[in-house]
């Protein structure tokens, strides 16, 4: 088949009229029968994420575990090891954070923003710029070194973490300092890290959202400027004068339809103008953030503020976004701990520990609402809803952790970055549901104490008679994680298998494929192929496939059950492989057996979560050893496409039983010192309420 008869069926409009190129995905995906729209979003996500891999070294390691020899090290989340400086400054600004919430004035319920003193307060300490280099006036910390950070961010406040991330890891931080000029980096990056100036990114639009193929926000060069229209929607932390990256389209410079992408820096107005509007979204989650849309309308911006060369927006901005999914696995992860500390703590009863922290006592919810003659958490099914969230928030924080460190290293591994965005956040929304059901029909009352901090609503009680309700209230927080930084479904079912045999595609498949569009036969390339999968198929049966060289605090029990998770990928390699050689060109279409829901990437997440927890695995107590245990049992299962067991069930229920146990170290170690609010209508205090 010729390039010039490269086109789809009978229908002459210009949709399904195949362009002339003499690009190898373009050429594949027509004789596959794209149309040419098709082509021309999913050639342009294709190129964007090879050319972001080029931003980076190495081999991703996941990648690795599916087709050839693992070293498990290489996926250890390592230790938390900041320099004196950055630990002195994390602690001062928690500290700092910690007192204001107890004063009440973290934040401007009137604004429904942080108080501009928690602002202003935490520039002072140098919280701006813990992720940048000190050279550019930062403290230099390591990416590896910010998940407990964020962590304690999200129990102070969860928005706090999401500005901390828009700032430094989706906003311009980190594309300043991957791709801007000496320049740009000596003049924003000072700003940024004293706090004058906060950061946002703007990648999506109306309607736009998956596929940043159909970006219109369009930038049209004008003698030293360029002139910007269009609009963004919906943008976290674009304040008035902020500063903002754009991702959007180069138009008249002779850039390839979906290849006009490019990032620039814009410095947000201090107010609307003839050529700017913006205005705030209302939002259920991140509602202390500012959050808006805004039009531009030939918009005047410098040609120097062009970030990286033009034609590279997308991959720009998909390197940024790899390193903000590692931030939402930890906030998810610590959601979770803190609805189990909501579930098990008893708000009445306070320890003081300091002048700004406190510790509340166990006996919440689950030991003293009774049904059916016991506390509700000695029924199994709620023991086992306990043990289940537990398991899946320590290995999300795990797989965080480790998001981290491989960006820390230069290594991009974009699977295990979905897998760990994907995994904490079904679990997180998974958790929420539970303790929703768990605290019953008040899970739906409205926090009163919350509205009348907000001044927008109606109250027949005041002081003490204010009812709470963190778990219900929230539930639009535990639920957005599911959707930012790309919805769980298209990571799954378009992103990750787009990853996961993006190397095998560009190998073998795309040399056989353009030899087919060409007319020829591609022999050669098919015995390479067929080589590789025999290679592989062979390979992946090794009992000891991989390496366990320099993982830590080795055992026994531990490199079992890491073996265990690397036989468990390799399988899941063959299948990959299957599924390839039986759907050929249309592999891509099998959505259900490459993505979510059961698929490969479903099991994927499953086993890498247990196989990540076991390689850090570090304690010595026999409770996380049992964790340890039930997460491989639940990946065994999943992987062999099997129902839950009773087996399973017994040991999360075992595991729930013991983290709601005082005298356990799960309860001390993980949910001990959470700060708690009060239970709504809580039964015991009915007086106050009636």
């Amino acid at each position: 088949m010729t390039q010039s008869t490269l086109e789809t069926k009978s229908d002459n409009s210009s949709a399904n009229k195949v362009p002339a190129t003499t690009d190898a995905i373009s050429l594949i995906l027509a004789q596959a029968g794209r149309t040419a729209d098709e082509i021309a979003s999913l050639a342009t996500l294709d190129d964007a994420d090879r050319a972001a891999e080029q931003q980076f070294s190495g081999e991703a390691p996941t990648l690795v575990t599916l087709f050839g020899s693992a070293r498990a090290i290489e996926l250890d989340a390592g230790h938390f090891s900041p320099t004196t400086e950055v630990a002195q400054t994390m602690g001062e600004c928690l500290e700092f954070l910690m007192k204001r919430k107890k004063d009440g004035t973290l934040l401007d319920h009137q604004k429904m923003l942080f108080h501009d003193d928690t602002i202003t307060g935490l520039a002072r300490l140098g919280f701006f710029g813990l992720a940048i280099p000190k050279q550019y006036a930062g403290s230099g910390a390591k990416l590896g070194d910010l998940g407990p950070l964020l962590r304690a961010l999200t129990l102070i406040h969860p928005d706090l973490a999401v500005m901390f991330e828009v700032h430094n890891f989706l906003g311009p931080v980190t594309p300043l300092l991957d791709f801007g000029t000496d320049e740009q980096k000596d003049y924003y990056l000072p700003k940024m890290a004293r706090g004058e100036l906060l950061g946002s990114f703007a990648l999506t639009e109306p309607g736009v959202g998956a596929d940043p193929s159909k970006l219109s926000l369009t930038a049209k060069r004008v003698g030293d400027q360029y002139l910007v229209s269009g609009v963004k929607w919906p943008i976290t932390n674009v304040i008035y004068g902020g500063i903002c990256i754009l991702i959007l389209k180069i138009d008249g410079e002779g850039l390839a339809k979906g290849r006009d992408s490019a990032m620039m820096i814009f410095e947000v107005p201090k107010q609307d103008t003839p050529h700017f509007k913006m205005i705030r979204n209302r939002l259920c989650a991140f509602d202390y953030l500012w959050n808006a849309r805004f039009r531009m309308t030939d918009y005047p911006i410098p040609t120097k503020n062009l970030l990286g060369p033009a034609g590279r927006g997308l991959a720009q901005a998909f390197s940024s976004l790899a390193k903000g999914r590692g931030g939402i696995c930890v906030n998810s992860a610590a959601k979770i701990f803190r609805l189990l500390a909501q579930l098990v703590q008893d708000p009445e009863v306070i320890e003081k520990r300091s002048e700004t922290s406190h510790r509340n006592k166990f006996g919440g919810w689950v030991a003293f609402r009774n049904t059916f003659g016991k506390p509700i958490g000695q029924s199994p099914r709620i023991q086992t809803w306990l043990g289940k969230a537990v398991c899946h928030a320590l290995a999300g924080r795990i797989l965080g952790d480790v998001c981290f460190r491989l960006a820390a290293n230069g290594v991009r591994d974009e699977t295990m970055g979905m897998i760990a965005k994907v995994y904490a956040s079904k679990a997180l929304l998974e958790s929420a549901i539970h303790a929703y059901q768990i605290q019953g029909g008040r899970s739906v009352h409205i926090d009163e104490r919350r509205a009348a901090l907000r001044g927008h609503a109606q109250s027949d009680g005041e002081g003490d008679e204010l009812i709470e309700n963190y778990i219900g209230e929230n539930i639009h927080e535990f639920a957005i994680a599911t959707v930012y930084e790309g919805p769980n479904p298209v990571l799954a079912d378009v992103g990750a298998p787009n990853a996961m045999t993006r190397n095998l595609r560009a190998k073998y498949l795309e040399p056989i494929g353009l030899a087919e569009a060409n007319g020829k036969s591609g022999m050669g390339a098919k015995i390479a192929f067929g080589l590789f999968i025999a290679k592989t198929f062979l390979g992946s049966f090794n009992p000891w496939v991989g390496t366990l060289d320099g993982v830590r605090n080795m055992s026994a029990a531990k490199e079992r059950l890491i073996r265990k998770g690397l036989r468990r990928n390799r399988a899941l390699g063959r299948k990959i492989l299957w599924i390839i050689a039986r759907y050929q060109k249309s592999f891509m279409d099998e959505s259900f057996l490459l993505g979510d829901e059961g698929g490969v990437f479903d099991k994927l997440s499953y086993s890498m979560a247990s196989m990540c927890y076991s390689i850090a695995l570090d304690k010595s107590q026999p409770e996380y050893l049992q964790i340890a245990e039930a997460l491989d049992l639940e990946a065994q299962l999943h992987c062999s496409g099997k129902p839950i067991s009773p087996d399973l069930y017994r040991k999360w229920a075992a595991i729930g039983a013991k983290l709601i146990d005082p005298d356990n170290v799960l309860y001390q170690d993980l949910l001990a010192d959470i700060p708690v609010s009060r239970i709504p209508l809580d039964p015991r205090h009915i007086d106050r309420y009636i």
